[in-house]
Parts: C-alpha cells; sequence; structure tokens
C-alpha cells in the first residue's frame, strides 16, 4: 500500500516548523521516518501536511554546554554512536544504541523521533529517564525547558 496524497513543507527553521504545526490542521512532522513512513505506507495515519524537519540545521548536534551533554532532536542516532563528546559524558549512551535495531535504523532514526513516539521498550525513552534529561520544546508562545521523566 502507498501513502495518501498530503501537502509537503520543508521549513529551514525551528520557528518556521513551529509555525507551519500552528497553522495547518491535520499535520504530521517528519524527522528519522522510521515510525511515520510504515503507518503513511499502511494508511494508519492520514495527515493533511506533513512537516519535514530534516533541513532545520540548528536541530541537529552534539554540543557541551555549561559542562551538560546537548544533544539536537534531530541529531541520528548513528551520530551519538560514534561522538567522542556523547561518549566523554554519557558512555552508557552509545552502549545503549547499539541494541537500537540494525545499522539501517540507527542510521536514520533520530533522538527526537525516539523521545516523541515514547515506545516504553525503546531504549532512548528509557535513558532519558533514567538519566533525568531535560527536553527543550517550541511552540507559539516560546521555547520552555520540560524534565523528561
Amino acid at each position: 500500500m502507498k501513502s495518501p496524497a498530503f501537502g509537503y513543507h520543508d521549513p529551514g527553521t525551528v520557528s518556521e516548523a513551529v509555525g507551519l504545526l500552528a497553522t495547518l490542521p491535520n499535520a504530521r512532522v517528519l524527522a528519522g521516518g522510521q515510525s511515520l513512513m510504515p503507518m503513511l505506507n499502511m494508511r494508519v495515519v492520514l495527515p493533511d501536511h506533513l512537516i519535514d524537519l530534516n533541513g532545520v540545521a540548528e536541530m541537529s548536534g552534539v554540543s557541551i554546554r555549561d559542562g551538560l551533554l546537548v544533544i539536537g532532536a534531530m541529531t541520528r542516532q548513528r551520530d551519538i554512536e560514534f561522538s567522542d563528546s556523547v561518549m566523554a559524558h554519557c558512555p552508557i549512551l552509545p552502549e545503549a544504541l547499539l541494541q537500537v535495531g540494525h545499522r539501517q535504523t540507527r542510521n536514520r532514526g533520530t533522538v527526537g523521533g525516539s523521545l516523541c513516539h515514547l515506545d516504553p521498550s525503546a531504549e532512548l525513552p528509557c535513558l532519558a529517564a533514567v538519566m533525568d534529561a531535560v527536553i527543550e520544546t517550541a511552540s507559539p508562545r516560546g521555547r520552555r525547558q520540560i524534565g523528561f521523566a
């Protein structure tokens, strides 16, 4: 089966993405696509609009800020697996990622996608809860930080 027709949107910034989400009815967000694409193809999800976050550069990357490990929502699991910063600040994370599916899944899957999908048996949500991760969200009202656990 193939996915139904939908409007495709490719924002370049978080502000653009938030604006699209706030104004488009029945929109879904595409990160790595590991969960969404099969649901689209099986017509479990029938969005009118698809907002592709892959072009939002500010949502990707690994850095250290004020001694804390910061990982962007669009950072690929594979990039975390081989990050020296992640290995130095949270060595259990690359180890846990080795348990996430096969290499192809880690090549496309994103941190944000895994956390938003919130499969209770998945490695990243469990680890985020155990490590007291803080998630930064954005909406038309601004940004805020929320404790994951």
